[in-house]
């Protein structure tokens, strides 16, 4: 079993999931013209419906694990995302590319919670970690490029953008010659998700609130650029890639940065999200917008793989997909409810400017980094008290046996 080869296959699926729906956002005004009769909400559904459809397919792959094997449930979700994203370039009704829409979303389902659980059934330990975070990687470089490869289609066509989607076939040829069949996690006894720990819950509530923040970048940044008058609003497609590439970076990074920091890591991570909205909230340069946005996107990058790293270590491997299963459902949540919870934010307040928001994001990240910094510490006081401790009784130890 070659492991460099499995993790290949495992990152090529990563590359399709998690900016899938995003991917012909370039293309959207066009799409716009070509369907005049389509209201706004309508359009934007073309990129909210595949994350809508996500969610209940997540749970449908976790309960098809234990009847197939994950390659197989792979190749159908893969067959479904080429059918859902490249027949949106070939409909002639809204409607008909709304149904494509939907089953691109009904594909991303059933492949995403087996890419993460994939790393649990053939990695151990740090390296385990390692894969983890270069899956993260993989998710945001995916992201990167098939949104700037979205663009050059689309300015050939709208229908042409969709066929950027024709890449999951590259993937397809790399997981059946490289992807192991696995046995299937067997039948679960009553509810499927009802012997996962709380404890998974919560690590779901983090992926969303995480999500559900940074999130505030993608969607209010060509906004907050015409409202402060920096720069011209199409560059906001540029600077929000600066933040997917700093978490690209931050994937491939996390395990060296983790060992180095420790109990600090995931506070310092926050801290450096805060640092980033500080920076973006204080800014009317376009050079330090990005420097912002690629700060916020490195803290994002390392704080998510490590929540799915700790879930992969909470449960036993027959339990993977089920766990993976609600915590991406709570991630596609957060990013489908974050426009409609940080707009509410500035109803509340009064003030419903994109710099007030940036600014409200980073003051409360940083009331929140400062509290697991604070623990992190109180860990790390307890932890040298306890060697201290057991130093002291060997030497007492020595002393009696002389």
């Amino acid at each position: 079993m070659n492991k460099r080869l499995i993790k290949i296959a495992i990152l090529s699926v990563s590359l399709l999931t998690v900016m899938a729906g995003a991917a012909v956002s370039p293309a959207l005004a066009d799409i716009a013209l070509a369907f005049p009769e389509s209201n706004e909400t309508t359009i934007k559904l073309i990129l909210t419906l595949p994350s809508v459809m996500i969610i209940p397919f997540i749970f449908v792959s976790s309960y098809l694990t234990t009847r197939f094997s994950k390659k197989s449930i792979l190749f159908i979700g893969i067959l479904f995302y080429l059918i859902g994203g490249i027949g949106g370039g070939l409909v002639s009704t809204i409607e008909l590319l709304l149904l494509c829409r939907a089953i691109l979303g009904i594909g991303v389902g059933l492949m995403m919670p087996i890419s993460t659980s994939l790393v649990a059934d053939f990695f151990d330990g740090e390296e385990r970690t390692a894969t983890m975070g270069q899956v993260s990687a993989a998710n945001n470089l995916g992201g990167v490029g098939l949104f700037l490869m979205s663009g050059v289609l689309a300015a050939i066509s709208w229908r042409v953008a969709f066929f950027v989607y024709i890449l999951a076939l590259v993937s397809a040829i790399i997981v059946y010659f490289h992807l192991p069949k696995t046995k299937s996690d067997g039948a679960p006894s009553g509810n499927f998700v009802i012997g996962v720990p709380k404890k998974i819950y919560g690590f779901g509530l983090s992926a969303l609130f995480i999500v559900l923040i940074f999130f505030a970048i993608p969607v209010n940044m060509a906004l907050y650029m015409q409202q402060e008058g920096i720069g011209s609003s199409q560059l906001a497609g540029v600077i929000i890639s600066v933040g997917t590439m700093a978490g690209f970076i931050a994937g491939l990074l996390l395990a060296r940065i983790r060992r180095l920091l420790q109990n600090y890591f995931t506070g310092i991570q926050l801290l450096i999200m805060a640092i980033g909205f500080f920076t973006l909230s204080f800014s009317n340069h376009l050079i330090i917008i990005a420097l912002g946005v690629g700060i916020t996107g490195y803290g994002f990058g390392s704080i998510l793989p490590t929540v799915f790293d700790q879930v992969t270590r909470e449960v036993p491997r027959s339990e993977t997909v089920q766990a993976m299963a609600i915590v991406t459902s709570m991630l596609f949540l957060g990013q489908f409810i974050s426009p409609l919870v940080l707009d509410g934010i500035g109803m509340v307040f009064g003030n419903e400017t994109v710099r007030f928001l940036y600014q409200f994001l980073a003051s409360a990240i940083l009331l929140v980094a400062a509290t697991f910094l604070a623990l992190a510490i109180k860990v790390s006081l307890s932890e040298k008290r306890e060697v201290l401790f057991k130093s002291m009784n060997k030497k007492d130890m020595q002393l009696q046996k002389k």
